[in-house]
């Protein structure tokens, strides 16, 4: 990395080939810096760090080097929030495809802070991985009902089994030929704010016990209730 952009809020520094990236991150990480600020109900005085990559072999090794060991990163893994910084690798010819990466991995890094008090063990992976997809605006294709639908059905199509979201971690539970674990942890987010007022989606975030027990079932539910809303329930459906 050779370029850094800095603001009174954030500071990202960048290989020199993914400008373009950074350019249109500084605009949404204004935005949404506000709206999280909102949804936690303070202030967040602290600047936040972005490193961008366009070399995998040296992003793994910055975060190798960070946790002291070789082994921890999943082969899929691009993305980490490690030393409460933001840091990818992006492929130079489709950056603009990473645009959501940064305001998602703040969204860990926020929850872990704020709400985990830096306490690794009280996270709820599902939990988490669902709310940064659905407060990042990466899955905001899907906010009309026609976009969602059809992913929806995709995702239904691809669940071959139906796991217990509490007992996935990161890695092979959490992704594999089975099932797309952060596809159905942003279903479960979705369905969630479909069924709660603003308020207790809000207040959901620090309650970890029920949050716990809608990772129990919460699949179940939600195959049952958007198979009747899109009238896709025959008596053949597994759910």
């Amino acid at each position: 990395m050779s370029k850094t952009i800095e603001t009174n809020l954030f500071k990202i520094h960048y290989s020199d080939s993914l400008y373009e990236l950074v350019t249109a991150t500084v605009d949404l990480l204004q935005k949404k810096i506000g709206e999280y600020q909102e949804f936690f109900g303070m202030k967040f005085d602290e600047t936040f760090t972005v490193n961008y990559f366009d070399d995998l072999e040296e992003f793994r090794e910055f975060i190798y080097n960070i946790r002291g060991e070789k082994e921890s990163l999943p082969s899929y893994a691009k993305g980490t929030y490690d030393e409460g910084m933001i840091n990818a690798y992006i492929e130079r010819e489709t950056q603009l495809k990473r645009l959501y990466t940064a305001s998602h991995e703040l969204f860990h890094i926020l929850y872990m802070k704020k709400i985990l008090n830096n306490d690794y063990s009280k996270r709820i992976v599902w939990y988490d991985e669902g709310m940064a997809q659905f407060m990042s605006g990466e899955k905001d294709q899907y906010i009309d009902e026609e976009s969602f639908k059809r992913f929806y059905l995709k995702v239904k199509q691809e669940t071959k089994m139906i796991p217990n979201l509490n007992e996935l971690e990161h890695g092979k539970s959490f992704y594999n030929d089975q099932y797309n674990a952060y596809d159905l942890s942003y279903l479960a987010i979705r369905y969630l704010h479909e069924q709660l007022s603003p308020l207790e989606f809000q207040k959901l975030m620090s309650n970890f016990s029920v949050v716990k027990k809608y990772g129990e079932n919460i699949l179940m539910d939600i195959f049952h209730y958007y198979d009747e809303r899109f009238q896709l329930y025959t008596k053949k459906d597994s759910y």
